[in-house]
């Protein structure tokens, strides 16, 4: 990280679900090329690097609009499988999708 860039922590909601992690990020402002996931064993870390350009033949006169950078840092829980991870940015909220190890995972069992 440059030691120049400021970085805000972003507002997150992880849950629990039968079979999977669901973390929801909100990510205002952010485009998806913009936005960088990574898995690091356990760890996963999210770097959002804002961009605003105004359009071709706007002059900024006056702005009171921020773009801040984003940065998050959570450890998936023992039963989560990390090879199972997807992502998706849609209108400005990060869903992350990480499935439960198939044998951690709660099971009816049959009584014969």
């Amino acid at each position: 990280m440059n030691s120049e860039e400021k970085f805000e922590v972003p507002t997150a909601t992880f849950t629990e679900k039968p079979e999977e992690y669901e973390l929801k990020v909100q990510l205002p402002g952010i485009a998806k090329e913009d936005a960088e996931l990574h898995i690091d064993g356990k760890t996963l870390t999210l770097k959002t690097h804002a961009k605003y350009q105004n359009p071709a033949g706007f002059k900024e006169v006056v702005t009171e609009f921020t773009y801040p950078n984003y940065a998050l840092t959570a450890d998936l829980p023992e039963m989560a499988d990390p090879k199972t991870l997807a992502a998706k940015l849609e209108n400005g909220v990060l869903t992350v999708i990480v499935k439960k190890r198939p044998e951690t995972q709660a099971k009816k069992i049959d009584i014969l």
